[in-house]
């Protein structure tokens, strides 16, 4: 972090402050939980933050019309904001992902900010184990960049499974009713990959 990087900076939902480098699971019910998860993004376009929309088409097309609906048409997003989608590999993700990082810190951006909304089950995306693998390493891909990522569970449709090895052993933090905390349920890459994912 240089100097001209704060120590922390607005989430843009209930008034919280995050860290950079900070991989938050964000855990949703209603569709107005999952419009205020989008006021993540709007903090940063109100700012000079450059914003990343990753996940599935549908989810993407919603983030992206809330956005509209609160006052950022896609013609005001050009050169502001990224729309990723998934690959096959979880390698591929976080590959396009960092190259996506890299590109807008060499325009000059200072703060990035990616809101995630992971295609479970979803065709062309990886299988449930890689994509848990792909969460895992997310936690130490943030800190290569002046980033704050946010990735969205949603509770009512995924397993069980799903929110618990992803939402909570990836993400050093959570926020659901009480705001952001620190996640007494989550394992260190190395750990989880060794436990989960890189077993023989």
């Amino acid at each position: 972090m240089t100097d001209s990087q704060p120590s922390t900076v607005p989430l843009g939902i209930r008034n919280q402050m995050v860290k950079l480098c900070d991989h938050i699971a964000y855990f949703w019910e209603s569709e107005e939980e999952f419009a205020e998860g989008v006021g993540f993004l709007e903090a940063g376009l109100r700012g000079t933050d450059y914003c990343v929309v990753f996940g599935h088409p549908e989810a993407n097309q919603k983030v992206l019309a809330i956005l509209a609906e609160h006052g950022f048409p896609k013609e005001s997003l050009v050169g502001r904001v990224a729309v990723l989608g998934g690959k096959r590999l979880p390698d591929e993700m976080l590959a396009e992902i960092g190259a996506t990082f890299q590109s807008a810190v060499n325009g000059g951006a200072k703060l990035l900010r990616l809101l995630g909304n992971i295609g479970w089950g979803h065709p062309d995306w990886p299988l449930e184990n890689d994509i848990l693998q792909f969460e895992a390493q997310v936690t130490e891909a943030c800190r290569t960049f002046p980033c704050v990522v946010v990735c969205m569970y949603d509770v009512k449709s995924l397993s069980g499974r799903v929110v618990i090895r992803g939402g909570l052993q990836t993400h050093p933090l959570t926020m659901c009713d009480a705001g952001v905390e620190e996640n007494r349920h989550f394992v260190a890459p190395a750990q989880y990959l060794a436990r989960y994912v890189n077993r023989p």
